[in-house]
């Protein structure tokens, strides 16, 4: 997926700009291409709709300098906020240190480089140019078998990518659906290209997941998504993977459930045994697959992430394999971990190879989730969806649905496989939600998920209440040691560039913040 984005903007007609100069841009989105190609003509065949696919995904990392999406940005944003990772403040760089201490206040303190914005609305209206060029009935090769089936796949990725970057926009600046039924307002709902006069107006988070619902179900439904998965691109069972996860952050458990069990019994896909998890992190290795549903491909320095990106913050900053070292586990978190020693999460975090200030005492901190390649965690794959992940959405669904005896069996295939200690097993009688939520956080530690999470579930994120309990945390105001949903801080206010390119946003800024 190389980032040539002066081809691919050619092709797509650039959508937001992309780099940190053109934060006080006029227009909503800027339809301007950067070679004068007019719109409409710019996706011709099938062949151009490769290109226009690569831009898209591309987009899902983010521009090369900011990663403000999942290059970097919405790992920090899920895991930040919370209480199990924290900015490393003793050896850090600063690169992951804004959504930790929570000091924004005004719109304008959201920067290319911080918000979740521009990259997410580049994948839709990237995903939009190629669905209106699919259905607009003019490619060259339409009728071509070839051309058609490949039109057909894109076409369904597009819906899928599109569905998934609304979905994260939504989770992120609008209020989490349980807290009241999607009532408030979500984020501007793109389903088409628009044009440089229009400023659309925020629609409600309901409105917001009515339509990430359809797409997915639309592109399902297409029979054009892949069934077997190649890395790196939308597939048939990830699309399933990411609409349970739609299912169960709406809190629609019925749906939730069956479509986790879907994936679960038709993808396969198979867990990671105890045996096999934390070399199977590695892309290399032979039970790597085994798991991952969908992640990020990253094959050379032309689509890597370089040093912004989010393995290269997790990696600890040593001699032989350099990174930032910017996150490290919470005090609380590795005691957490260490109440079963039998538990093989706890290995695929590192112990640090230096630690002159002797701030963690020999704990393992540094998450190794997106380990090195080739001795280069640059070329470490990002993983955005997992069985694991699967597997727990049904367990949560199934509870809250009454059914234990599901529970308790889904939730028990995820502990069997991470520990030896058969005492941590559950039972119909004894499982319970705090359980299921707490094996969420002990799997998916890292992976973007822990706020998100706390928000729908309306828990109090702890990060530490006394000094007693601070552990290696920095120094935090009082409101953001612990806080939950109705803090104003935990939704980030639309970007300062954006509500003054676009009146309407200006007028549906999120409480608590000025221009």
């Amino acid at each position: 997926m190389k980032r040539t984005y002066k081809k691919i903007y050619s092709l797509m007609l650039a959508v937001v700009v992309m780099t940190g100069a053109a934060s006080c841009g006029d227009e909503f989105l800027d339809q301007r291409p950067s070679d004068g190609v007019s719109e409409g003509t710019a996706i011709k065949s099938s062949s151009d709709m490769v290109t226009a696919r690569t831009g898209m995904y591309a987009a899902l990392k983010g521009s090369s300098g900011a990663q403000d999406y999942y290059g970097l940005q919405m790992f920090l944003y899920g895991e930040m906020h919370g209480e199990d990772l924290q900015y490393n403040s003793k050896y850090g760089s600063n690169r992951a240190s804004f959504y930790y201490k929570m000091e924004y206040t005004t719109a304008s303190n959201f920067s290319p480089t911080t918000a979740i914005w521009q990259s997410p609305y580049v994948v839709i209206q990237t995903a939009n140019h190629i669905i209106e060029a699919a259905d607009g009935g003019k490619l060259t090769d339409k009728d071509d078998a070839k051309g058609k089936a490949l039109i057909g796949q894109i076409r369904a990725e597009a819906l899928v990518l599109r569905a998934m970057a609304t979905f994260d926009l939504t989770r992120v600046y609008g209020k989490t659906y349980t807290e009241d039924n999607g009532a408030s307002l979500g984020v501007p709902l793109v389903t088409k290209v628009i044009s440089t006069e229009e400023k659309p107006s925020r629609s409600t988070v309901a409105e917001c997941y009515t339509q990430v619902i359809k797409d997915i179900n639309e592109a399902i439904s297409s029979g054009n998504l892949q069934t077997k998965p190649e890395t790196g691109y939308m597939s048939l069972y990830a699309a399933k993977a990411l609409l349970s996860r739609v299912y169960l952050t709406k809190g629609d458990w019925a749906n939730a459930l069956s479509t986790a069990e879907d994936v679960i019994n038709n993808s396969g896909k198979k867990l990671w045994t105890a045996d096999e998890y934390v070399q199977a992190w590695k892309k290399d290795d032979k039970s790597h697959s085994n798991e991952m549903i969908f992640e990020l491909s990253v094959t050379n320095s032309q689509d890597w992430n370089d040093r912004v990106g989010i393995a290269y913050i997790y990696a600890e900053n040593r001699p032989d394999l350099p990174g930032y070292g910017d996150v490290c586990a919470t005090k609380n978190f590795v005691e957490l971990l260490a109440e079963d020693p039998q538990d093989v999460r706890a290995n695929v975090f590192l112990v640090p190879s230096a630690d002159k200030k002797k701030v963690f005492n020999g704990a393992k901190v540094y998450l190794n989730k997106m380990p090195a390649y080739n001795g280069d965690v640059r070329y470490a794959n990002i993983p955005l969806l997992r069985l694991s992940e699967v597997y727990l959405n049904a367990a949560e669904a199934a509870f809250r649905l009454g059914d234990t005896t599901k529970a308790a069996q889904y939730l028990n295939d995820i502990i069997k496989n991470r520990t030896s200690d058969t005492t941590k097993q559950v039972t119909a009688s004894d499982v319970t939600l705090a359980r299921i939520l707490l094996e969420r956080r002990k799997e998916l530690v890292g992976e973007g998920q822990r706020f998100f999470d706390a928000l729908r579930n309306n828990e109090t994120i702890t990060r530490y209440t006394s000094d007693a309990t601070r552990g290696w945390h920095d120094v935090l105001t009082t409101e953001a040691r612990s806080y939950n949903r109705d803090y104003y801080k935990a939704y980030p206010a639309i970007p300062g560039y954006e509500v003054d390119a676009n009146a309407n946003l200006k007028k549906q800024q999120n409480n608590g913040y000025n221009n």
